[in-house]
């Protein structure tokens, strides 16, 4: 805690005082990126106006040095990166660029168009409208193209890179816009980073493929490594070994949705291998996905389409569909296929219904159904082809069993990974997932639509003081009847940070020793407390306990000598055998051996000039003279160390009125024993 205190404070004083709000604030946003090699930084206005006025002034970069090493740096270092403000070049410096980079192409398009700059002037309101309109294009549209290019980026000046950072250095850097007119408040971006935060890359996730006539349908999760990649490349092989990229441009999600889909021309009858590889906002590729492969089969062209399912009151369900009367001679017959979900399995409730029907009876229907017709073709080599599913439900008010043999884990990124026993339910719908951060809180559902599978995967930040989470599933049948929560799981997450120290809130000398008492970190992975001390500001700091049992927040050192300064601080340890930086310091004068016979009298009265302090000794065969001065809830304090032993009054004018003090009288005799003896005033 006191290095966090440290670089905070020289944060504050790098940032300077607070920033007062005003209506017309030019604000960027930056985001960091660490290689193994240098640091990356990427800036986007925050608004249309924004961009206009920092695309025309430009912006300006500093980098702090606060850290070398595990030394806070008293006075940190600053860099200048940019000689002059980075803003975008003149448009003829575009043509190299654009004519190899689409991306840099559309910004240089959108920052050198016509005139676009919105103002009152003579223009009419419809112009003004229109003009505004299309600054926000041109702003969306750069933005976006930035994001797919980062060296279009890095040219435009919205991005730099930093070649010169230094492994085990921590640094602080401020994106600053350039303000030429007083009018307009600037609000700068910054970082703290390092080469050391350095990490791989995860590889994409979840690859899958549908595979059909002549076409195959790519899809993989986007939303889960959201924080890592904004576009895909995919590619495709036909040995498994060499593979060729498909997409030209960078493939992003549009949809909205958690996955991004790829539709591929591909023959039947021919595997094909596909694997996809992400891209960072700062050009990075990720390590390639796992492979999926398959074949495109040729199919019957007519589909079957139910379009009717008509209960009767003996229980069976008339069911009709339509297909085209053209498709008749090319099938052998249908076929009625029932299944638990739309997914299948799907099991043959009646076979070899005549090509030329449209409907039959299903005569014992289960609670729930999932029903379908295929169609079944003449030629063996082709599939049959199939209606959409369609739900069947009796009526039902009973919910599904509580889902059981719920279990996770959380891997070093912080991707969680769940699974539990499957329900049995034959009109099952699926499941909803409850998540927690703190034990004993009421979970919240992470999904809105039920996961129809036994597994589920989120993701948490590791970089926080919360060391678990907490989870539990639901079932939900076709009639949306959910069950109870299972038991709720805790998943402990690795540990990435160092526990919060604590905070002596107290350090008081008393004839038993110093009392310690500390007020522990807000972080529930503590297990244990090392206390350290040293003797004055020049002796070395050791270890003289070890608090085994985190909830004792308090602590006795009995081996203190007489008459001797200490110094002390406080680490917490968390369960991971991680130690937290130092608490603060607390200082105290141990009185340990002290007796009162020396002093007969040692009185406190408040006057208008302050506190008069007055004694009377038994004996001048003294040393010295010392004053301790406590106000409530704090730890004494030296008030005045007295070398003229026949001194037997002082006067205490900095006492704040209305505040009860306590005065300790400290003796130090010939022999170097000490007497000591206090008085309280209000």
């Amino acid at each position: 805690m006191h290095k966090r205190l440290h670089i905070l404070a020289l944060l504050l004083v790098i940032f300077g005082g607070s920033i007062s709000a005003q209506q017309d604030t030019v604000r960027i946003y930056l985001r960091p990126n660490v290689t193994k090699t240098s640091i990356q930084l990427r800036w986007t206005a925050g608004s249309p106006d924004a961009w206009y006025y920092t695309n025309k002034n430009g912006v300006t970069i500093e980098r702090y040095t606060l850290m070398r090493g595990e030394a806070i740096l008293d006075n940190p270092e600053k860099v200048v990166l940019t000689s002059t403000p980075l803003k975008p070049p003149v448009l003829n410096d575009w043509q190299h660029i654009a004519q190899t980079d689409m991306y840099a192409a559309i910004i240089a398009q959108a920052l050198y168009g016509d005139d676009f700059e919105v103002s009152g002037g003579r223009k009419g309101i419809g112009e003004i409208i229109a003009l505004s309109q299309e600054q926000e294009q041109r702003y969306a549209m750069s933005m976006y193209a930035a994001d797919l290019s980062y060296q279009a980026a890095l040219f435009a000046g919205w991005g730099y890179e930093d070649k010169t950072a230094v492994q085990g250095e921590r640094y602080l850097y401020r994106v600053i816009p350039v303000n030429k007119d007083n009018k307009k408040h600037t609000e700068m971006a910054s970082c703290y980073i390092g080469l050391d935060d350095y990490q791989e890359l995860p590889q994409p996730l979840e690859l899958d493929a549908l595979f059909g006539n002549g076409s195959a349908l790519i899809t993989w999760n986007y939303q889960i490594l959201l924080n890592y990649y904004n576009t895909y490349h995919i590619e495709r092989s036909e040995d498994g070994k060499d593979f060729r990229r498909l997409n030209k441009s960078p493939l992003t999600n549009v949809t909205g949705g958690d996955r991004i889909f790829y539709t591929d021309s591909i023959q039947n009858d021919k595997t094909y291998y596909y694997r996809v590889i992400g891209l960072t906002p700062f050009g990075e590729e990720s390590p390639v996905s796992d492979t999926i492969q398959g074949q495109g089969q040729s199919k019957l062209v007519h589909i079957p389409h139910i379009t009717r399912v008509t209960p009767y009151d003996d229980g069976s369900v008339n069911i009709e569909w339509e297909f085209n009367e053209e498709g008749n001679g090319e099938i052998k017959h249908f076929r009625l296929e029932r299944g638990d979900t739309d997914k299948g399995p799907y099991e043959t409730i009646e076979d070899n219904i005549s090509s030329d029907k449209r409907n039959t009876v299903y005569q014992e229907p289960l609670p729930a159904n999932y029903l379908r017709i295929a169609a079944i073709p003449k030629r063996e080599a082709e599939e049959p082809t199939y209606s959409f599913p369609r739900l069947l439900q009796m009526a039902d008010s009973i919910p599904p069993s509580t889902p059981t043999g719920l279990m996770g884990e959380i891997d070093s990124l912080g991707i969680v990974r769940l699974t539990w026993d499957a329900n049995a339910e034959a009109d099952l719908l699926g499941y909803r997932i409850f998540k927690g951060q703190t034990a004993g809180e009421e979970l919240i559902p992470l999904n809105d639509i039920a996961v129809r599978t036994n597994e589920f995967a989120d993701t948490v930040s590791l970089y926080n003081l919360n060391a678990k989470a907490y989870y539990a599933v639901t079932a939900l049948d076709q009639r949306y009847n959910q069950s109870e929560q299972s038991k709720t799981i805790t998943l402990l997450k690795p540990l990435k940070v160092k526990p919060a120290p604590p905070y002596i809130s107290g350090c008081e000398a008393t004839d038993k020793g110093i009392i310690l008492e500390w007020i522990p970190g807000n972080d529930e992975t503590i297990t244990s407390y090392s206390v350290w001390r040293r003797e004055g500001e020049n002796e070395e700091e050791r270890m003289i306990a070890t608090i085994e049992n985190a909830s004792i927040v308090n602590y006795t050192d009995s081996t203190v000598l007489s008459n001797t300064n200490y110094i002390y601080r406080i680490r917490s340890i968390n369960s991971g055998k991680m130690e937290s930086e130092p608490s603060p310091s607390a200082y105290a004068k141990s009185m340990v051996g002290e007796s009162t016979s020396l002093i007969k009298k040692f009185s406190a009265k408040r006057g208008n000039k302050g506190v008069t302090l007055k004694w009377e000794l038994s004996s001048r065969e003294i040393q010295s003279i010392s004053i301790y001065r406590k106000e409530a809830g704090a730890s004494s304090i030296l008030l005045k160390e007295i070398t003229d032993i026949w001194t037997d009054e002082i006067l205490d004018d900095k006492a704040k009125r209305n505040t009860t003090y306590e005065y300790t009288l400290v003796i130090k005799d010939i022999q170097g024993k000490q007497t000591h003896a206090q008085t309280k005033v209000n």
